[in-house]
Formats: C-alpha cells, structure tokens, sequence
C-alpha cells in the first residue's frame, strides 16, 4: 500500500537581491543628478524674490535713519569692516530706524555673516557718504550742481543672493547713472540696455545671469527745499537824537546851518506850542519830542550865556533886568542907549523903575519859549519805499529869526541786515552763518536746504536770536521786513 506524500513548497525570497540594488541606485542617482540643478536654480530663484521683496523696507529704514538723523551713512561696501565696526556705516543706520538686525541689512537672504558676499550702497556724490546734511548743505547756496536737476541726491541699493557673482565695491558716476537710468533684465538674462561694464560688473561672470541682480533706487530728491529769503535792512532806532546831529533846513533850497551860522546857537529854541514832528517813508514808526519850556536862561545862572540869546536883544529875557546889567534900577531912561527897554514900541522920555512891584527881584515875566532837547526813536517802523531813505522832521516857528518857518530833518541810519545762520544737528557745532548778506547784495534770494534743517533768526540791532525756522516744505518763503521775522 502505497502513500502519498506532498510536494514541499520552495521557499520564498525576502529582498532584493544585489544586482537589483545596484540597479535601482543607479537608477536614482541618475534621476537625482537631473533634479539637483533644477531645485539649486529653484531655491536660488525663490532666495532672489525674496531678496528683492526685502530691499524696499531696508531702504525706507534708511531714509527714515538719514532724515531724522541728518546726516549720510558712510557706504563702506568692502567687505572687511565688521558689521558693528561704525555706528555711522548705513547698515547700522538703516537698522536704528526699522531694517531689522545688521546682519538682516548688510547681508543678502541664504548668506552667512561674515562672507565676502554683502549688499552695496552707492551714492550718486561719491564724496557725501558719511557727512552731515550741515556739513552738506552749507549756506545753502553753492553745494548743488542745479538745483532744478539735483543729481545728487540719489543712492542705489544693489544686492545678488549667489555668492559666486562679485559687485564692485565703488562706481563711476557714469556706471551709476547707468544703473539708475537703463538697468532692466533683458529676455537673454543680459541687461536689456548696454553691457555689463557699463553697470561696473564682469562681463565673463555675469553673462545671462542679470535676474540675480537686485537693485532699489533711494530717491532722496524730493528731500530737496527752496526757501525764499528776503531780508531788508532795518532802520537803526537812536535812544537819543540830539539836534545837533541833524541837519538844519530853511526854507531857501540847499541852505544849512553853514549858510546860516547865527542859527546855530538858536537850533533848541521854537516859539512856544508851534513844535511838531513828521517821518517820511516810513510805517508804524513813533517818535517822542523831548522838550521843555524855558526862558533864555537854560541853566539859570542868571547870566547870558553863549546860545541862551534866543532873539539876539543882547538881553537876558527871564525878568525886570531889561539893560541886563544884573542891578534892579530903580530909574531907566531909554533914551541913553535908544533902546526899548520895556518893548512898548516907542522910546519913552520918562524914567521909570525896571523893580515893577518894587520888591527888589527881576519878577517880571520872561519870554517863555519850547526848548527841545532830542527827539526819541520809540518805535522802529519800517521804510515803505526800500529804494528811498526815512527821515524825521521837527517843524516850527522862530519868530525871532529872520526867517521864522524853519525846520530840521535827519535822515535814518539803517542797520546791516538781519543775522541767518544754519543749525547743525550735532551738539558739538556752531550755527553756520548764511553768507551773501552784505547791505550792497540783492535783498531777495533763494537758498537751497534739505527737509528738517533749522535756519536760527537774529534781529539786526543787537543780533539776539529771535527765531528758529524749521524746513519742512519744498517750498517756503522767509521774510525780515525791516522790522520783524515773518514766516
């Protein structure tokens, strides 16, 4: 009897085997190998868009770093200063004012601190980086090529995230104006205008590749403020103007006090209550009359002294004395001297006594007339006619002259022009001040600054500040009429 008996079951293999592994990594390696340069390029694609993205926020820093700051950063784009080696490197100012850490502003996206690979400022004037917008702008009249055109004030951010393609760390200003004018990426990864040494950059390095390049325009021209300065000379107001010290006229044209030189004892003297007192060309100016009421006798000495002649009687006009001879007689005949001793027109025959009420004192009442003394400048004023001088006039009447309208007339002295001065933002500077200010210079001028600066105002009389002027337009006017600031 015969049994039977199952087949065994081969056993079944686990794995492969090391020809099929071989194969499958040869496979995938050969696949791998045509990936790599596509996810390479990727990432360095994405790593670019975003450097691009970032470059606007680092350059918004950085002029919000220079205006509030004032001043220009220095540039240094070689790569050998450390990242916190000057506060004053625009790295660091750009990340004072919001670009995050220096690293973040300095180094391009995907590159490690410290590499060689570093974003670029360059500056349209070369010569600014660094400097202060005092240091800059000066007095405002010179440091601008063309002020309807300023070419200077412009900087390119420029930046590539492959560590393989070198910017240059200085431009000409041509290459500059190159970039910021022509540079667009052209379809062929060329610029779409010019070649590579053009843009300062190697041709052999460079070429097909521009989508690498970012770059921002900062445009720093709208920072650029015309203020409009007009600056009249002021009148220089005398605390004390004596009469002599002004010029006596006549009613007859051109006379003068030399042509009259009897009058120039009497300038003081005016019939009394006939004073009075007139300017020309000029608005809001007051003047006082310093004067008094006086008898010939100014010092009252009780004797007739050089000047105190007024009506030239050759008599001391204050009392009974009427032949001056300082004795109260009692018995005057005028007809010894034939003199009309007591002014009633006619030469009287009969004596009579010069002590009228017989007290003994020379109490008859003296001629009183207006003595003035100065006239006061209270309040300056202003001149109307800026091409034409002030004057004041004192007018009266000097019935003991041979021509009794007279007047006196002083011209105005005026002042140099008001003191400008620029304020720098550093503590350790003086104000600058403004140039071109000289009386025989035009009144009115422009004067170029940049937004925020402060011009400092100083009255022309004793040159105390008086003012700041913030700059905060594009255009503004400031204006010293001859009397005040206006603005």
């Amino acid at each position: 009897m015969m049994h039977a008996y199952p087949l065994a079951k081969r056993p079944t293999r686990a794995g492969f085997t090391l020809i099929e592994m071989i194969g499958v990594m040869v496979v995938i390696s050969i696949l791998f190998a045509a990936a790599v340069p596509s996810v390479v390029n990727l990432i360095r694609t994405q790593r670019s868009v975003d450097d691009r993205a970032a470059l606007p926020k680092i350059a918004a820093a950085l002029k919000l770093g220079m205006l509030r700051e004032q001043r220009f950063p220095l540039d240094m784009n070689a790569s050998t200063a450390g990242t916190a080696a000057d506060a004053d490197y625009w790295w660091n100012l750009a990340t004072r004012h919001g670009a995050g850490s220096a690293n973040e502003a300095r180094y391009p996206l995907g590159t490690i601190p410290g590499e060689a690979n570093t974003r670029k400022l360059y500056f349209a004037k070369a010569s600014w980086g660094g400097q202060s917008f005092f240091e800059i702008t000066g007095d405002g009249s010179t440091w601008l090529a063309d002020p309807l055109d300023p070419q200077e004030l412009r900087l390119l951010l420029v930046s590539t995230t492959n560590p393989d393609l070198p910017l240059a760390d200085v431009l000409t200003n041509t290459q500059f104006n190159a970039f910021w004018n022509n540079w667009a990426v052209g379809s062929d990864g060329n610029p779409a205008s010019g070649d590579w040494p053009d843009y300062g950059l190697s041709k052999e390095q460079w070429t097909g590749r521009a989508p690498e390049l970012n770059i921002e325009r900062i445009d720093l021209r709208e920072w650029l403020c015309t203020v409009v300065i007009e600056n009249r000379r002021a009148i220089a107001a005398e605390p004390l103007m004596a009469l002599n010290e002004m010029v006596l006229v006549l009613p007859e044209p051109s006379a003068t006090l030399a042509s009259v030189p009897n009058n120039v004892t009497h300038t003081g003297f005016w019939d009394r209550g006939t004073v009075a007192l007139s300017s020309t060309n000029l608005q809001d100016a007051e003047f006082i009359i310093q004067a008094r009421d006086t008898t010939e006798d100014l010092n009252r000495d009780n004797n007739l002294n050089t000047g105190e002649d007024a009506n030239g009687n050759g008599f001391l006009d204050r009392g009974e004395d009427l032949n001056g001879n300082n004795t109260p007689d009692y018995f005057l005949d005028e007809t010894i001297n034939n003199v009309d001793y007591n002014r009633n027109d006619v030469i009287d025959t009969e004596l009579y006594s010069e002590d009228l009420d017989l007290d003994d004192f020379f109490d008859h009442p003296a001629q009183i007339y207006t003595y003035v003394e100065a006239v006061m400048h209270t309040q300056r004023g202003r001149r109307i006619d800026v091409t034409q001088d002030a004057t004041v006039t004192i007018s009266g009447r000097r019935s003991f002259d041979s021509q009794p309208d007279q007047s006196i007339t002083a011209t105005l002295t005026l002042t140099n022009r008001a003191p400008l001065a620029l304020i720098s933002s550093l503590s350790g500077d003086s104000p600058l001040a403004l140039s071109g200010w000289d009386n025989a210079d035009d009144p009115i001028q422009n004067r170029y600054f940049l937004k925020t600066q402060e011009l400092l105002l100083g009255e022309p009389w004793t040159f105390a500040e008086v003012g700041i002027f913030t700059i905060t337009d594009n255009f503004s006017t400031l204006r010293f009429d001859g009397l005040q600031w206006h603005y």
